[in-house]
């Protein structure tokens, strides 16, 4: 009985955070979405890359790996 009890409430949780997180993905509103964007809330997604920080794209590698010979 307990372990019924323990898996209900597990799957209670659950149900609980996948409708928060769908409601927080439909029923924020635009302006405040593209506010966040410009101030950097979503890392990378912005206009400007050239700025240091998170979001930065990585340079390419200039050295080609090589594999460990034995």
């Amino acid at each position: 009985m307990d372990s019924v009890l323990l898996l209900g409430l597990a799957l209670g949780l659950i149900t609980f955070g996948v409708g928060m997180t769908f409601l927080i993905a439909t029923r924020v509103p635009t302006p405040v979405l593209a506010r966040a964007q410009e101030h950097g809330r979503f890392a990378g997604l912005g206009a400007s890359q050239e700025t240091t920080g998170v979001g930065r794209p990585r340079p390419a590698a200039s050295v080609a790996p090589q594999l460990a010979r034995a």
